[in-house]
């Protein structure tokens, strides 16, 4: 039930927060040439058709 319970409030706080800032305009700071740098170093699997490179 504890694990629950923790869920639950974790869910409700990711909601507030999606909630304060979902009005503001969404800048992406990191270029997609970043991002496969990030996903190679972290071994994760990308869709190379999103990406302008």
């Amino acid at each position: 039930m504890d694990e629950t319970f923790g869920l639950i409030e974790t869910v409700e706080k990711a909601a507030q927060i999606y909630m304060l800032t979902a009005h503001l305009p969404r800048i992406n700071t990191i270029t997609d040439a970043q991002m496969v740098e990030l996903a190679e170093y972290f071994g994760v699997g990308y869709r190379k058709d999103f990406l302008n490179i």
